[in-house]
């Protein structure tokens, strides 16, 4: 299936003795005939097309095909014949034109052009399988250098606006807005794609950094390479303000808030239908839960590509400074130079002359590494183990202070019967009724009682020492408790009379 639409034989152009100017040969032709504005040439057009690039590189030929002098200008006349510019006619023009009739020729054969007849009109074109080709390798013939800078803001800017899409959105041009999803899930694509040549790059320019033989040639190959033919144009700005981690949480939160609108979800399943995306709407919806899917997963795992292109950026770096630094340490670097002025010098001195010459430095006064004072003290004899009582663990007053402190506030944290029923005390008057609603909390410790005789009522546990003052009922039908502490369902609280207690006593 990888190859239906190419001819068997259409990559022996590339396998034989003249690659290169077969290259050459199909890139003239894609440039000149099959792009920009559409174009039918005749054979004749093609052919002088060819002996155009053969005369325009004589080098990539063999020594049995060179054609000794340069070859003459010829230019299309006609659909049957060329016409030389030259006034003479030569045998060295002759050949290249059979030689380039052969190469069009092979160009057919193996399935790059094909000819069409329109009535008496022969004219040459590309089939859709090798124009892929061709462009394709046009494109890495060209600047393959990635610049992304504005990606990141473009696929924002397009999930944005599918996120306004909604059902009463009617007019046509505000609703087609949607296939901008698909072109974000693309760019997203092609990002990724960007990202891994990139690094691809970076590794190329290290092996060829480190096969350099001299330091020259070392850092030649680091400014040519690295400096000025990195895939990444843009890597300054990339890294600064154009970094994907600028809008990356924004972009995943925009991708998921639109995979979470059924709204939104059920327009763009519409339009996929609409535009040919998908076959049905069951279809639809799941193509565009996929590129949600796809946008959201490629920004959530970013941060490792980019981790590791830093990293062989840094790398790289490294191991330019580490052969700078330590290329001064050889013969030729500063401390060589040094040394044999330095031999100069003796040799100036031992023969007398400039006895008293002195030079200004600044020296470390000598040292010696020798002293007394600098020897390790002898091993003395092991002393024999002897049994101790073992001592009380000293007291902490922070570490008492620190324990006191948590139990106290254990205990305010979480009140008992005794502080429930004293609060309720306060709040409820004897032999009377108080709903939790018209309760004030003033302190802290009211709230924590208050919340806890809450609790007693919505779990109908009610404690022994409390029930025995208090009844506590549960009305959800009335107004809540609402203060600046919380808000909570009403709960009714009766106080039982004196005599009553003693009764249940």
């Amino acid at each position: 299936m990888l190859f239906r639409h190419l001819n068997d034989d259409l990559f022996l152009a590339f396998s034989r003795d003249h690659k290169h100017l077969y290259s050459l040969v199909l890139l003239d032709l894609h440039d000149r005939f099959f792009t920009g504005a559409p174009a039918f040439p005749t054979p004749q057009e093609v052919t002088h097309a060819i002996y155009d690039v053969m005369r325009a590189n004589p080098a990539l030929w063999n020594e049995s095909d060179d054609f000794g002098e340069p070859l003459p200008e010829v230019v299309s006349a006609g659909r049957r014949r060329i016409k030389r510019a030259a006034a003479s006619k030569t045998e060295t023009a002759d050949r290249a034109l059979i030689i380039a009739r052969q190469l069009y020729q092979r160009l057919v054969a193996w399935g790059w052009l094909e000819e069409e007849e329109y009535g008496l009109r022969v004219t040459v074109d590309m089939s859709m399988g090798p124009l892929l080709v061709i462009q394709r390798l046009a494109s890495l013939n060209k600047d393959v250098s990635q610049r992304f800078g504005g990606l990141i803001v473009t696929v924002r800017v397009n999930l944005e606006a599918v996120e306004k899409l909604n059902p009463t959105v009617v007019d046509r041009k505000q609703r087609q807005v949607a296939l901008a999803l698909r072109e974000a899930r693309n760019q997203v694509d092609q990002f990724t794609k960007s990202l891994r040549a990139i690094l691809s790059d970076l590794k190329r320019i290290r092996r060829t950094v480190m096969e350099s033989k001299t330091v020259g040639d070392r850092l030649e190959a680091f400014f040519e390479e690295f400096v000025e033919q990195l895939l990444l144009r843009d890597f300054e700005s990339i890294l600064t303000f154009n970094h994907p981690y600028r809008f990356r949480d924004t972009i995943i939160d925009l991708a998921r808030r639109i995979a979470y609108t059924p709204a939104t979800m059920k327009v763009l399943s519409e339009e996929y239908v609409t535009a040919g995306l998908s076959p049905s709407m069951s279809e639809a919806n799941l193509d565009v839960e996929s590129d949600l899917l796809a946008i959201e997963s490629t920004f959530g795992h970013i941060g490792e590509m980019f981790e590791r292109i830093e990293a062989f950026r840094r790398q790289l770096e490294a191991r330019v400074r580490n052969t700078i630094k330590y290329a001064e340490r050889g013969t030729r670097g500063l401390v060589g130079r040094a040394g044999d002025l330095v031999r100069r010098l003796d040799g100036l001195i031992a023969r007398g002359r400039h006895a008293n010459a002195t030079v200004e430095w600044s020296l470390e006064p000598l040292r010696s590494p020798w002293s007394e004072f600098h020897h390790a003290p002898s091993r003395e004899p092991r002393k024999s183990i002897e049994l101790k009582p073992l001592g009380d663990w000293p007291d902490d007053p922070l570490h008492e202070l620190r324990k006191k402190l948590r139990r106290r506030y254990i205990e305010r944290i979480a009140p008992g019967p005794k502080e429930v029923q004293r609060f309720l005390e306060t709040q409820v008057p004897v032999a009377g009724t108080r709903e939790a609603r018209f309760m004030v909390l003033e302190t802290v410790d009211d709230f924590l009682a208050f919340d806890a005789a809450r609790r007693f009522v919505l779990t109908n546990e009610i404690p022994p020492e409390v029930g025995l003052h208090f009844e506590l009922e549960f009305a959800p039908d009335s107004p809540p408790h609402d203060s600046e502490w919380l808000r909570c369902s009403n709960f009714i609280v009766r106080r039982h009379a004196p005599a009553r207690r003693r009764h249940a006593q």
